[in-house]
């Protein structure tokens, strides 16, 4: 064939595909090749074809393997900037929290329990008086596709909310956050702590997961455990698509260099699991720096990045794969170092 593409060693795991030498970039037949190496050459040279013509037609990288398929899920357009979408929830804010006694860890029975139109939600009366609210969606980017969210026009979570997120973030041992796949030790592109809140933690914690859910326009049993009888078309698996949320600290000096939230393809699979959307939340303000900034977003106006101020309460929600199913390279972003005070944040990551 003649030539040699080193990145096929990252896709496979392997550092000897069979039909290069990796260091020297001797060629070897094709013959000698196993008929697993063969199925992986002719993978990757497909691969490598499509992502000519996609670069060609889009302006852009494939990051993906090919053939990969479309988001099951529905995604908020953004087609400019300020672009609206309003969704009506029944998961409305809670204004005050329920005593400590009240919000003990929920019940399996309790996080299954569907919400019927015209059933009282509990800890109704902790919540205000309206039985619905309004979720808000406004483009502040279309590349990558990002949004900041609302909730009858206020933040997305209550004060009431955060602070009770925060108890239960500052209860447990912080561990230095850490970067990938890595296990243990430290990474200096990464200096924050960070710690994991699991929605069935409380009460609260499951009413922000349903919210989450009516923002993205998603059924709420995607993101938890599922019953057997609960959604036939996701045979599949029954396993959440959302992670537990990742509570994080930055205090001064602390930071996150620029990243993606997403994993490259280690094998052939062209379907191979990604995460899909991040739904960020900010807990707090009133800091110098640490800022949420996109350096790759594309924009008419400016060559400068997009920052995002963190307030309590304030969420934003960015997309990491395209349409098409790849992999959207300008979702790089980066925590901006604390140059006074401190930030809490909640990542919450949906497949």
């Amino acid at each position: 064939e003649g030539w040699c593409t080193p990145s096929f060693r990252d896709y496979s795991g392997n550092d000897s595909v069979g039909w290069c030498a990796p260091l020297t970039g001797e060629l070897r037949n094709l013959e000698q090749l196993s008929s697993s190496d063969q199925a992986k050459y002719n993978k990757h040279r497909q691969n490598n074809e499509f992502a000519k013509k996609y670069r060609d037609f889009t302006g852009a990288e494939w990051l993906s393997m090919f053939p990969r398929s479309r988001p099951r899920n529905n995604m908020h357009r953004a087609d400019f900037f300020g672009q609206e979408h309003s969704i009506t929830t029944r998961e409305t804010q809670f204004q005050e929290l329920p005593l400590e006694s009240e919000l003990d860890n929920i019940s399996r029975d309790y996080e299954t329990s569907n919400r019927t139109d015209g059933e009282e939600l509990p800890f109704q009366a902790y919540r205000g008086e309206s039985r619905t609210a309004i979720i808000t969606l406004k483009a502040v980017s279309c590349a990558p596709r990002a949004f900041e969210i609302k909730v009858d026009g206020e933040n997305f979570l209550s004060g009431a909310e955060v602070d009770h997120i925060l108890s239960l973030a500052k209860a447990q041992n912080l561990a230095r956050s850490q970067v990938g796949q890595e296990r243990g030790g430290t990474n200096p592109t990464r200096t924050s702590f960070n710690t994991w809140l699991y929605r069935e933690a409380s009460p609260v914690v499951d009413a922000v997961f349903r919210r989450v859910a009516d923002a993205l326009q998603i059924d709420e049993a995607l993101l938890r455990q599922r019953e057997p009888h609960e959604r036939p078309d996701w045979p599949e698996s029954r396993n959440s698509l959302a992670e537990a949320i990742q509570l994080v600290h930055y205090d001064v000096g602390q930071e996150y260099t620029a990243h993606h939230d997403f994993g490259y393809p280690k094998n052939i699979d062209g379907d191979h699991p990604s995460r899909w959307a991040n739904f960020l939340m900010y807990l707090n303000g009133n800091m110098k720096g640490g800022e949420t900034s996109f350096p790759r977003w594309r924009n008419a106006d400016t060559s400068g990045s997009m920052n995002v101020k963190p307030e309590k309460g304030k969420a934003v929600l960015f997309y990491m794969l395209l349409p098409d199913g790849n992999l959207d390279d300008l979702t790089q972003h980066a925590a901006l170092p604390i140059q006074q005070g401190e930030k809490w944040l909640a990542n919450l990551w949906i497949w």
